[in-house]
C-alpha cells in the first residue's frame, strides 16, 4: 500500500464503504444498494471501523513471541504459535471455555422447568383408578413379568405344552373341582371351594404357597369384592329409582294435608298496631353512650395540643418541609389562619382616614349578624355580578349599615340553600375584594368590610386567589420605571398580610409579593420623586417587617431603605462611616434645624397621598421601625453591624432633638450592641491531635535467605499469615474465575440474541418477499385483463 499512512487510512476507509460515495456507476447500482443495506447494520460497521484501527495501530497489539516460529494446525488452516489468530483460537476452543459452554447449555436446558422425581409407577398418573385398582394392576404386571421371565428359563422343561395352556387360560388361571370347571359367578361354588380348602388345610399339613397360587387368590378375591360391590351399587339404584317414583304421591299427599290460612286477621286494632310498633322498633338504632362532658382542663389541653400541632406544621412550611403539592393556597384550614388564636392574624395600625386602626373582628359582631337575620322590614337582597354592580347596588345603603348589608347577601346565598350559591358566594367574595381597592382609592372606612372579607375567605377563596394573583401582575406592570403607585395598591399588601401564612417559605401570593415591594424600594432609594413616594416606602417597610414578624428573615432592603430615608430627611450632613448603606443619595429633603419634632408616628393612607405629610413625622416613624427591626433581628449574628449603623443615626438625631423615644432607644441599642460584642466569638480552626511525619528508614536483614519466606519466629503466626495469604489469592481468583465466567455467558445471551434476531429477520424478509411476488403477479395479470378488456 502505497503513500502516507493518511492516504493509505482513506483507501482502506474507502474499501470497507466507510467514506466516498459508492454508486458513482450505474453498472454497481445493485451492489450500492446491498452497502447501504450493510451501513444500516450498525454491528457491521463497527466491526470494519475495528479492522481498520487494528491494522493501524500496530502498538496496541498485543502478540506472545516465541524464540522460534511454531506453525501448528487448526481448523481455520496452519497458524503460529503466539499469534493474535492462535491465541483467539486457543482462547475459543480452550478446555475451560468448553467446559463453560456445557455448563451453560446443561443450565439452558433446566431453565423453566421444575425439579422433583416423576413418578412412573402404573396408575399413579390415572386419576380414574382407585388405590386398590393400582395395587392390583402393578402386581398384575408384576407377575406377568415374572411368568414371562420363567418362560424363557423352562424352555427345555419337560412338562407338556397343554398343562401350560392350562394354567394360563382365561387370564393366566382356572378353578377346577373333579376335573369340573368352576365358576366365580357363584356363590355356592366359592363357599364349596373354601370349606374343600378348610379341609385340606386341617388334614394336611400347612405348607407354603407358591407364587401362582398367591397369585390365583388374589385375583379370585378381587373379583368377588368387585361383583359385590356392583350388586350393592344395583340395588341401592334400584331403591333410588323406587323413591324418585314414589315421592310424585307423598309431595301431594303433604300438600293436601296444609292447613289452609285465613284470608283476614282475627286480631284486634289494638293489637296489630302494638305489633306494628314493636316491628318499628327492631329497625331503630339502638342508643349508643354519647361522648362525656370534658373538664375544662381536658378542653384547654385539647386546645393547647391542637395549636401546638399547628405550630410544628407552620414551622414545618417556614422551613420549607411540606410534604404535600404545591398549591395557591389551603384556604379551608385552619393552619392558614389565626382562627381564635392570635397566630398571625393580627394586622396592622394603619388608618384610613386617620380614626379607626384595622383590628380583629370583635365579639359584637355575632350579635349584629343575628340581629341582621331577625330584621323583617330590610328589602330583598341581590347577588351582584361585578364590581359595578355591586357599587351601584351599596350606594343607596348607608355607610354604617354596609356591612349589615354584605352579611345580608351572604346569609341569602349560602350554599345549603340552593345549588349554586357555592360558586356565587366565591365571585361576591372577589367582588368584595375589588371593593376594598375601590375604597382604599376614594380614600373611604374599609375596616368593617376587610373584617368580613378575612371571615369570608376561610371557606370562599377559589376566585380570591385568582384575582389577587392577577392583581399583583397589574401592580408589576404599572410600579416600573418611576414606580407610580396608588392607594389600593398599598391596601393590597396589607390584605395579603391578613389573609395569608407570611412566614410560609414559599407562597404563591405571599411570595411575589415580598420580591415586589424589595424592587419598589430599591426604585425609589436611587429614584425618588417627593417625600409622598418616600413614605410609601415607609409603609412597604413596614409592611414587610410585619410580614416577617414569625419567619424573622433578614431583608436587607429594609435596612437599606430606612438608612437612605435618613439621610435625605435628617438636619445636616448624616455621617456615613458606621452605615452599612455606602452610597450617598443624589436627592436630599432635608428639614430645618429648628424643626419641632413629635411623638406621633402613625400614617394613614389618605395622609400620604395628600401631600401634607410632616417630615418630622415620617424621621419619627423611621425610629420607630428600626426599634422594630432590632426587636425582630436580635438572634442574628449581624446584629452588632445593624445596631452600629442605628447608634450613628440616633447619636445624630440627638443633636436637634430629644423627643421621645430617641433616648430611650440610644440607650437600649447601646446596651445590646455591648452584650452582642461580648457574646460573639471569633471563628477558629478545628483542633486536631498532633501527628508525627511519617519516616520510613531501611530494614537490613543481617541473616538474609532469599528461599526464607518470613523472619518471624512465632511458627503460629508464620502459618496464620501463610493461610491469610492464601485465602487471598484463592478468593482473587474466585472472582477472576466469577467475571470471566459472567463475560462468557453475556456473550453467548447476546449471541443468540443476535441469532433470534437474524432469524427474525429472515423469516420477515421472506414473508414480505411471499408478498409482494403474489401482488406483483396479481399485479401484472391486472393489467393483462385490463389491456385485453381495451382491444
Amino acid at each position: 500500500m502505497a503513500g502516507s499512512q493518511l492516504k493509505q487510512l482513506k483507501s482502506a476507509l474507502k474499501e470497507k464503504g466507510l467514506i466516498g460515495q459508492t454508486n458513482t456507476n450505474k453498472k454497481k447500482a445493485a451492489k450500492s444498494r446491498t452497502s447501504r443495506r450493510n451501513e444500516v447494520d450498525r454491528d457491521l460497521r463497527q466491526q470494519n471501523l475495528n479492522v481498520v484501527r487494528d491494522q493501524f495501530n500496530k502498538f496496541d497489539q498485543r502478540i506472545n513471541r516465541t524464540k522460534h516460529d511454531i506453525t501448528i494446525a487448526s481448523k481455520d488452516g496452519f497458524v503460529k504459535v503466539g499469534s493474535k489468530q492462535h491465541n483467539a483460537v486457543t482462547a475459543k476452543n480452550g478446555a475451560m471455555q468448553k467446559q463453560m459452554k456445557m455448563q451453560y447449555d446443561l443450565e439452558k436446558e433446566k431453565r423453566g422447568k421444575t425439579g422433583g422425581i416423576l413418578d412412573k409407577r402404573f396408575g399413579e398418573n390415572d386419576a380414574h383408578l382407585t388405590q386398590e385398582e393400582k395395587m392390583l394392576a402393578r402386581f398384575t404386571k408384576e407377575r406377568q413379568a415374572a411368568a414371562s421371565g420363567s418362560r424363557k428359563k423352562g424352555l427345555y422343561s419337560l412338562q407338556s405344552d397343554d398343562e401350560d395352556e392350562d394354567d394360563f387360560e382365561d387370564g393366566g388361571f382356572q378353578l377346577t373341582h373333579s376335573g369340573q370347571a368352576l365358576s366365580l359367578d357363584d356363590e355356592e361354588t366359592i363357599k364349596y371351594v373354601d370349606e374343600v380348602q378348610g379341609e385340606e388345610d386341617e388334614e394336611a399339613p400347612p405348607r407354603k404357597k407358591s407364587k401362582n397360587e398367591v397369585m390365583k387368590e388374589i385375583i379370585a378375591k378381587s373379583k368377588y369384592y368387585k361383583q359385590q360391590r356392583q350388586q350393592t351399587f344395583a340395588k341401592a339404584q334400584d331403591q333410588i329409582d323406587a323413591l324418585d317414583d314414589d315421592f310424585g304421591d307423598i309431595m301431594q299427599d303433604l300438600r293436601s294435608t296444609q292447613v289452609a290460612k285465613p284470608q283476614f286477621s282475627q286480631k284486634a286494632p289494638e293489637d296489630i298496631e302494638y305489633d306494628n310498633k314493636v316491628r318499628e322498633l327492631t329497625y331503630d338504632r339502638r342508643a349508643a353512650p354519647a361522648d362525656r362532658t370534658k373538664t375544662d382542663e381536658e378542653l384547654r389541653r385539647e386546645h393547647e395540643e391542637k395549636m401546638k400541632k399547628l405550630e410544628q406544621d407552620r414551622l414545618k412550611r417556614m422551613e420549607g418541609f411540606n410534604d404535600r403539592e404545591v398549591e395557591a393556597d389551603d384556604l379551608d384550614g385552619e393552619e392558614f389562619w389565626g382562627g381564635d388564636s392570635d397566630d398571625e392574624g393580627n394586622g396592622f395600625s394603619i388608618r384610613s382616614d386617620g380614626e379607626e386602626p384595622i383590628v380583629e373582628e370583635s365579639n359584637e359582631e355575632g350579635e349584629n349578624i343575628a340581629k341582621s337575620r331577625t330584621s323583617n322590614n330590610s328589602p330583598a337582597v341581590l347577588m351582584p355580578t361585578s364590581l359595578e354592580d355591586f357599587i351601584n347596588q351599596i350606594n343607596s345603603v348607608e355607610i354604617d349599615q354596609q356591612a349589615s348589608h354584605i352579611r345580608k347577601i351572604c346569609d341569602a346565598y349560602k350554599p345549603n340553600l340552593a345549588m349554586g350559591n357555592k360558586e356565587k358566594m366565591n365571585q361576591f367574595v372577589s367582588i368584595l375584594f375589588e371593593y376594598v381597592l375601590h375604597l382604599a382609592d376614594t380614600f373611604q372606612p374599609f375596616e368593617p368590610v376587610v373584617k368580613i372579607l378575612k371571615n369570608l375567605a376561610n371557606t370562599y377563596n377559589q376566585e380570591l386567589v385568582e384575582r389577587m394573583r392577577g392583581y399583583l401582575s397589574d401592580i408589576e406592570t404599572r410600579s416600573g420605571g418611576e414606580t407610580k403607585l396608588k392607594p389600593s395598591d398599598l391596601m393590597y399588601f396589607v390584605i395579603v398580610a391578613l389573609l395569608f401564612s407570611t412566614s410560609d417559605h414559599y407562597h404563591l401570593i405571599v411570595t411575589p409579593s415580598v420580591i415586589l415591594m424589595n424592587q419598589i424600594l430599591s426604585n425609589i432609594i436611587y429614584h425618588p420623586r417627593d417625600v409622598g413616594q418616600l413614605a410609601q416606602g415607609v409603609l412597604l417597610v413596614d409592611v414587610l417587617l410585619q410580614y416577617q414578624r414569625f419567619s424573622k428573615r433578614y431583608d436587607p432592603e429594609v435596612v437599606n431603605f430606612i438608612e437612605h430615608s435618613m439621610k435625605m430627611l435628617v438636619p445636616g450632613e448624616l455621617d456615613s462611616e458606621n452605615l452599612l448603606s455606602m452610597a450617598d443619595p443624589s436627592v436630599r429633603y432635608n428639614v430645618s434645624k429648628s424643626t419641632k419634632f413629635t411623638q406621633d408616628h402613625v400614617l394613614s393612607i389618605k395622609e400620604i397621598f395628600d401631600g401634607n405629610l410632616s417630615e418630622a413625622k415620617l424621621i419619627i416613624k423611621l425610629i420607630h421601625l428600626m426599634d422594630k427591626s432590632v426587636q425582630l433581628w436580635r438572634d442574628k449574628p449581624s446584629l452588632i453591624e445593624l445596631l452600629s449603623s442605628y447608634i450613628a443615626i440616633l447619636k445624630h438625631m440627638i443633636k436637634y432633638t430629644s423627643v421621645d423615644p430617641i433616648p430611650q432607644l440610644l440607650t437600649k441599642f447601646t446596651n445590646l450592641q455591648t452584650q452582642s460584642i461580648k457574646s460573639r466569638k471569633p471563628l477558629t480552626l478545628q483542633h486536631h491531635k498532633s501527628i508525627a511525619i511519617a519516616t520510613h528508614a531501611p530494614k537490613f536483614e543481617e541473616n538474609f535467605n532469599p528461599d526464607k519466606k518470613s523472619y518471624d519466629e512465632n511458627k503460629d503466626r508464620q502459618e496464620l499469615s501463610k493461610v491469610r495469604q492464601q485465602l487471598k489469592k484463592e478468593k482473587k481468583a474466585a472472582l477472576k474465575d466469577i467475571r470471566y465466567e459472567n463475560r462468557f455467558v453475556a456473550r453467548e445471551q447476546i449471541g443468540e440474541k443476535k441469532k433470534m434476531y437474524d432469524e427474525y429477520h429472515r423469516k420477515m424478509a421472506n414473508i414480505v418477499n411471499t408478498i409482494q411476488a403474489d401482488e406483483g403477479a396479481e399485479k401484472n395479470q391486472y393489467e393483462r385483463e385490463r389491456k385485453r378488456q381495451r382491444k
